[in-house]
């Protein structure tokens, strides 16, 4: 499917390169306003995405400037459960993880389907 050629704008990694993500890089929170109320239910089911957290990363992309973004997958708790988030982050927001961290599975029938409360 894929050739050599390829490689000078796709890096697959299998399996997946164990990473941490700067979420903070990723999605900064300039703008939202601090302590904005939300009801005891988000509160609690809600996701937390902030700070250094583990991920995975399925390959480097090419962008058409030159630079490379990491495609990755991060485990959230939600309260209930993960959910498994696919980001795209610069080469600056993900750095070697080498702890050992065991990440939970993504189901692999449940891709895209959102979780029913």
């Amino acid at each position: 499917m894929f050739d050599r050629r390829s490689w000078d704008v796709w890096r697959p990694f299998s399996p997946p390169r164990p990473v941490y993500v700067d979420i903070d890089r990723v999605l900064p929170a300039d703008g939202v306003p601090a302590g904005k109320p939300v009801s005891d239910r988000v509160r609690k089911a809600g996701l937390r995405l902030a700070g250094r957290m583990a991920a995975e990363q399925r390959a480097w992309y090419r962008l058409v400037d030159g630079r490379w973004v990491a495609s990755l997958q991060v485990p959230v708790p939600d309260g209930a459960g993960w959910i498994f988030l696919d980001f795209i982050a610069s080469a600056d927001a993900i750095s070697p993880r080498e702890d050992g961290t065991v990440l939970p599975e993504r189901p692999s029938n449940q891709w895209g389907q959102p979780r029913r409360y």
